[in-house]
């Protein structure tokens, strides 16, 4: 589950300007609280291709190194 959540967040990131939490809790009927939010963005900050992971204050703002 954990790298479905993963691997949603870095698709829906390529295509829009942030992840909104409200989108992670609708698609995955999940509760982002303050802890949730530090753990996903720690493994986001994992992937190889992430340079800057910021948490605003409803969503993640990521990018990715250019191929």
């Amino acid at each position: 589950m954990e790298e479905k959540i993963l691997d949603f967040i870095m698709e829906y990131a390529q295509e829009n300007e942030g992840v909104p939490f409200q989108v992670i809790k609708e698609n995955f009927n999940i509760v982002m609280d303050d802890k949730l939010k530090d753990i996903i963005s720690d493994a986001i900050w994992d992937r190889d291709n992430v340079s800057d992971v910021i948490t605003e204050s409803e969503r993640y703002v990521i990018t990715c190194f250019e191929d």
